[in-house]
């Protein structure tokens, strides 16, 4: 086994970038918002003040940015917490090619940044 193996690092089978939106959350028959961490077209990170089951299906409701309005499926791969946030990294399930060309879009887009003199 690798060091890497060991203390459970992983690679990330597509980049992620940073986005900060509001998503609707099904999850065992509850309606929550919280907030968006990163997305890739695998999958995104979602902060909330409930820490829910590894393991366990949910539904995702968002904007992709400048794209579709989606609503995913997904499966919860890991939960962290951070002071009184839980992270959860959520995979998708089944997400259709146009969905993923968006959230690639994105992902890859340069941002701009403005110099403040």
């Amino acid at each position: 086994m690798s060091p890497h193996e060991e203390k459970n690092y992983f690679r990330r089978k597509y980049p992620r970038r940073t986005l900060r939106k509001k998503v609707g959350v099904l999850f065992d028959g509850q309606y929550f918002i919280c907030d968006s961490g990163e997305i890739g077209e695998g999958g995104m990170s979602i902060i909330s003040e409930y820490a829910l089951t590894e393991g366990r299906e949910l539904v995702l409701s968002f904007q992709i940015p400048d794209g579709t309005f989606v609503i995913l499926r997904g499966m919860i791969k890991s939960v962290a917490t951070a002071g009184d946030k839980a992270i959860h990294g959520i995979a998708f399930d089944q997400i259709p090619l146009a969905f993923k060309r968006q959230i690639r879009a994105f992902v890859s887009a340069r941002t701009t940044a403005t110099r403040i003199n």
